[in-house]
């Protein structure tokens, strides 16, 4: 006898086939059978009555990384039909952490991921999975070894070129990472230290995770004027080594940029053809999220916050970051387009949600000031919303058949509407609404897309033999509610969601159990 039964349902395989009618048996953690099964004895029976019956959806750019340390429910994940995510994103990860380390860490990663409920301890990549195992996740997770991680075990906040000596460490602490699951590395190269790097040390890197069968999924160095030469650094490492090469969150942003997608579609095509195994994912909105700290030249930061906050009681040394921080605003759409999202004191809390125009004109000085002020008051642990995108350039790339999806999501205390309704805006918005894709079309890029560029096996299609990943929903009634004014609203429309066989949303409601996998990614050895 089989454990469910998914009666009469219209089932999109995530293969981009067309959606046929028919019944999916679950036995354990697996779909057992696909097809016409008419009287199939099961202990339990979901009458679907023509819904959609889809596999769940893989997050390529997730930042719940703290959020499994912790053991909490990612219940904004599940509300949207997630089953599985990539963590460990834009060059930072839980893992490796050395006691040098941890505190640079800390600031780098809370502000994304949330607030480790323990204190950062040092520990490696497999130490760090055995946490999160412990902590039973509802959902599938993975992790990228960030590049952060590998400069701060090595050498520290140094805005430098690593010696010969360094580089090795840091290829042998990447590969002993990669031997314990690691899919791959991620390079955060607008984030210091990882934007420290030259060309050729990434290319270093990329050379180990080429031997294990792994990924580079990247942060690329500048998405306004320098976009192009960003995107050639990332075509040369994959050129140069043969490593798969994955662009995160790709947009142009900044007015003067609006209307280039095209163009940064054609090149990618180009490198296809050269043999550059290249692709990327995207969020489907106009604004971007992150630190407030990427406002800064990157040399302000060398050392971390304290260093920072040293330099800035120097008047010649303040002065000259302005320049940079007016160029900076400015390319991420002005003043009046960035949002405070998070803020760690107390003190801070009232500008959650308003804009740093606003916050400048309260406190009677100019933008620029007014960031170097929170900065240095929350320490640098502090999130902005960054309107400066143009919804021709994210349609054009979503229509993409390179495009998955990914939500980049952080839970802050204003967070971006990505957060909460990145999965079903594709099919409520751009899909049904705007008919940019078909809903197979809209299901393959985040199922068996995002499965194949991962090297996922049984994840990302419904068929006989594969892990129960399985949600079931209305497609006209499944949509985001989330929105920039009020983004912390669930997804609705969704009815089941399975993950490895067990259904963590019952009938729209989530239940208590953590059937999730830590998957790692098999590397028994390196090949030559």
């Amino acid at each position: 006898m089989i454990d469910w039964l998914i009666r009469n349902a219209l089932i999109i395989d995530g293969l981009g086939n067309p959606a046929f009618k028919g019944d999916i048996a679950i036995r354990g953690d697996l779909i057992s059978e696909v097809g016409i099964l008419g009287d199939m004895r099961a202990k339990n029976v979901i009458e679907a009555k023509g819904k959609i019956a889809a596999p769940g959806f893989i997050d390529m750019h997730s930042h719940s990384d703290v959020l499994y340390l912790n053991g909490s429910p990612p219940l904004h994940k599940i509300h949207q039909g997630v089953t599985t995510e990539l963590i460990g994103q834009d060059g930072i990860s839980i893992s490796p952490v050395t006691e040098a380390s941890k505190k640079h860490l800390k600031v780098l990663i809370e502000p994304l991921s949330g607030s480790l409920e323990y204190a950062w301890k040092p520990w490696d990549v497999e130490e760090s999975f055995q946490k999160v195992v412990e902590k039973e996740p509802q959902l599938n997770v993975m992790s990228l070894v960030g590049h952060c991680n590998l400069r701060l075990a090595v050498m520290g906040h140094k805005m430098d070129a690593p010696s010969p000596d360094e580089l090795d460490r840091m290829g042998k602490l990447l590969a002993e990472s990669l031997e314990h699951g690691a899919m791959g590395l991620s390079l955060g190269l607008i984030y210091p230290p990882s934007s420290y790097s030259e060309t050729r040390e990434l290319i270093s890197l990329a050379e180990v995770v080429k031997k294990y069968n792994g990924i580079v999924v990247v942060h690329i160095r500048n998405e306004q004027e320098g976009q192009f030469e960003a995107i050639e650094e990332m075509v040369t490492v994959g050129r140069e080594t043969g490593c798969p090469i994955h662009i995160s969150h790709l947009k142009c942003s900044g007015r003067r940029n609006w209307g280039k997608m095209p163009r940064v579609l054609e090149r990618l095509e180009q490198a296809l053809e050269e043999g550059i195994d290249i692709s990327f994912d995207q969020y489907p909105y106009t604004a971007s999220c992150t630190s407030l700290s990427i406002l800064l030249p990157g040399w302000a930061v060398e050392g971390g916050w304290e260093r920072f906050r040293d330099r800035l009681n120097n008047s010649q040394t303040r002065e000259s970051i302005l320049p940079s921080l007016t160029q900076s605003i400015e390319g991420r759409g002005g003043a009046p387009s960035i949002v405070i999202a998070s803020v760690q004191s107390e003190e801070n809390q009232g500008l959650v949600g308003k804009n740093l125009e606003d916050i400048s004109k309260k406190r009677g000085v100019t933008p620029e000031e007014a960031t170097l002020q929170l900065l240095v008051e929350e320490k640098m642990q502090l999130v902005a919303i960054y309107h400066a995108l143009w919804d021709g350039d994210v349609e054009y790339a979503m229509g993409h058949s390179l495009h998955t999806v990914g939500s980049d999501g952080i839970l802050a205390e204003f967070p971006h509407p990505r957060t909460y309704g990145t999965f079903p805006r594709i099919i409520s918005h751009f899909c049904r609404k705007k008919g940019l894709f078909p809903l197979e079309e809209a299901i393959r890029k985040m199922t068996s897309a995002p499965a194949k560029r991962l090297n996922l096996e049984g994840r990302g299609r419904i068929e006989s033999g594969v892990y129960a990943d399985v949600i079931l929903f209305d497609p006209e009634h499944f949509r985001d509610n989330a929105s920039y004014e009020n983004a912390k609203q669930f997804a609705s429309g969704l009815d089941w969601v399975f993950v490895n066989g067990k259904p963590v949303l019952r009938k729209g409601n989530v239940q208590n159990i953590h059937p999730g996998h830590l998957i790692r990614k098999i590397c028994p050895e390196a090949h030559p």
